[in-house]
Order: C-alpha cells, then structure tokens, then sequence
C-alpha cells in the first residue's frame, strides 16, 4: 500500500475520530444543560408552592391565636363579673384571693415557632435555586461548553428571588438605619 494512501486514511480516522469526541462531547452538554434548566424551572414553580403554604400555615395559626386571645376574653370577663357581684357583703376585691383558670399559653409560642421556622425554609429554598442558577451559569460559561451553548442557542436562566420593598431600598442605598423593632 502507498504511503499516501496510508496517511490519508490516518488523518481521515483521526477526522472521524474528532468529529465523534466532539459530537459526544456536544450531547453530554446538552443534557446537563436541560437536566439543570428543567431542576431550576422546576424549583422555581415549588417556591411559589413553598411560599404559599408558608403564608397559609401562618395566616392559619395567626387566626387560631386571635380566637384563643377572644376566647380568652370572654372568660376573663366571664369571671370578673362573677366576681364583681352586687351584694354588698362581698368585698370587692375577694377574687383576688381565688384561683384564676388555668389558660393554655403556647398558641404564640407555636406562632412563633411557625414563622420563624417557614420563613428559614423558604430562605432555604431561594438559596437552593440560586446555587443551581451558578451551576448552570458555570456550565454555560466555561470553556469548551461556552462554544456548545452559542451554537445550540443556550441562555443563562432568569429566576425571581423573593424579598421585600425595604431590602430592595436598602441595597439601592446602600444603607440600613431602621433598628426599631417595633413601630409606634
């Protein structure tokens, strides 16, 4: 056989040879790809999920307080005008010698609980959705993938963390101030 021949067949393999490691390399980007793209959309629709049962579950267990703060009422009222009577031979002031009813105190103690461990939840979720976001920014700019996601028409993905108008002030500000806990 002529060495021509032989070295054509050799740079025609090694051709071949490159075009499969590069279309094998092209699939296993695009799977990663939509594999990341279809988590992040889907974690995207559970933090509305999350959200919204965390606003539920509080909303629920706040109203369930406001009953047992009424309920509360009623009985203390109940008792103090049991107490107050009209006799005049009963001092006015003997209730304070009773036993006052034995109340349950633990709904905002629950309360509580509730917000504090939902919201540390939902935070939870938005930093997991923000890490799989830097995963796929990685995968879309780093080099060989860089080439494959131009070509293939790949996007960074945009996703909604939720916070409130006075994060977003401060940070336009750059500053904080605030440290009242409660506004009168």
């Amino acid at each position: 056989m002529n060495k021509t021949l032989l070295a054509i067949i050799g740079v025609a393999g090694v051709g071949v040879l490159l075009a499969f490691i590069l279309f094998g390399m092209g699939v296993s980007f695009h799977n990663q790809e939509v594999r990341l793209r279809n988590l992040i959309t889907n974690k995207q629709t559970d933090n509305k999920n999350e959200m919204d049962a965390m606003w539920k579950n509080i909303s629920q267990v706040a109203q369930v307080a406001e009953k047992d703060r009424s309920s509360l009422m009623e009985i203390f009222n109940g008792y103090a005008q049991g107490r107050a009577g009209t006799d005049p031979k009963t001092p006015l002031m003997n209730w304070i010698k009773e036993a006052v009813p034995n109340i349950p105190s633990g709904t905002f103690d629950k309360l509580m609980n509730i917000i504090i461990s939902q919201r540390d939840g939902f935070k939870f979720r938005q930093k997991e959705i923000l890490d799989y976001k830097r995963e796929h920014d990685n995968l879309l700019t780093t080099f060989p993938n860089v080439v494959f996601a131009s070509v293939l028409g790949r996007n960074k993905i945009d996703v909604v963390i939720v916070t409130s108008t006075r994060t977003e002030e401060a940070f336009k500000s750059g500053k904080d101030d605030d440290v009242k806990l409660f506004n009168k």
